[in-house]
């Protein structure tokens, strides 16, 4: 049976700043969490977000003893189930023992770099075969089966391409808030110009994210974005929803072997003299689709993509 440092001696091993340095990093690092809303930390694998399903009736009064409509309203629940996202990072341990050497400052921009693309991979892209099962099947095969795409090279230019992207979202009265986008679009954006030779893209400046029609544009870098999937997605980014149900956890073990996924040995902590470091962190996400009076709830969704010409 594999021994192992307890957590107790782990934290010792990894201060609480750092962990926290952590968790931020990776939501900074991770677009989708930089877009969507964070709900309060789940206590239980399981939660339930009330959706609006129904809405409430109102009209005149017929005269002055007419009869008052009564009405009412109807909630629906979609449910956050937990996911789990690790990473290993084997350690040699005559590293851990020369004390001039900054582990923290090799390990924490790789572990914040993993867990920011795991996350994003599967909100955009879905198709990973050990996500849940309950959660949403990605933004953009979402968004494809509603019906909310346009072709690049549709219009007259790209920037009326975007134009007609929010314009089926706002046919159904979403308010598209923020675009996600694949880096190489930055190029395309970048020469834009209206009819006065005014520029209409703005670019990112130190932590400002650039815009297009006033509408803040972030771009996917780290391999994260599918280009063969889309170019962009534009949405109204309140109703994309992420909870965490635990923070990053860590646990050092210093016997053991780490195998691929084909069962072969990597590495064999005790004749290698090695310790793993193993993070693990806890969450969930979901799309929320609250009814309004001019929408189709069978047909519509909060976000539409911009794909590949065909």
């Amino acid at each position: 049976m594999a021994t192992m440092i307890d957590r107790l001696k782990a934290y010792s091993l990894i201060p609480e700043e750092t962990i926290a340095g952590i968790i931020a990093g990776v939501r900074k690092q991770s677009v989708a969490m930089q877009l969507m809303t964070r709900l309060p930390n789940m206590s239980t694998k399981t939660a339930k977000q009330a959706v609006l399903a129904s809405l409430p009736h109102a009209d005149f009064v017929n005269g002055d003893a007419g009869m008052k409509i009564t009405t009412d309203m109807m909630w629906k629940d979609k449910y956050l189930v937990v996911g789990e996202i690790a990473a290993i990072v084997p350690i040699p341990q005559n590293v851990l023992d020369d004390a001039e050497y900054d582990i923290w400052g090799e390990v924490q921009p790789a572990l914040i770099e993993k867990f920011g693309r795991v996350f994003d991979n599967q909100v955009f892209n879905g198709g990973n075969p050990k996500a849940p099962v309950e959660w949403p099947e990605g933004l953009i095969p979402m968004a494809e089966n509603a019906g909310n795409v346009v072709a690049i090279g549709t219009e007259l230019d790209i920037a009326e391409d975007i134009n007609q992207l929010f314009g089926k979202l706002e046919e159904e009265e979403w308010d598209v808030t923020a675009i996600a986008s694949q880096l190489s679009l930055k190029t395309k954006l970048r020469g834009l110009r209206d009819a006065n030779n005014q520029f209409i893209f703005s670019p990112p400046t130190g932590d400002q994210p650039g815009n297009i029609y006033s509408v803040p544009t972030i771009f996917v870098g780290r391999g994260t974005w599918n280009k063969s999937n889309a170019i962009a997605i534009a949405g109204e980014w309140a109703n994309a929803v992420y909870s965490i149900r635990k923070d990053i956890t860590f646990e050092v073990f210093d016997t053991g072997v780490i195998s691929d996924d084909e069962g072969k040995v990597v590495y064999n902590l005790l004749q290698q003299d090695m310790v793993a470091l193993r993070a693990v962190m806890r969450l969930a996400w979901q799309v929320s689709n609250p009814i309004d009076i001019d929408r189709d709830l069978a047909t519509s969704f909060p976000f539409a993509v911009l794909k590949p010409s065909a």
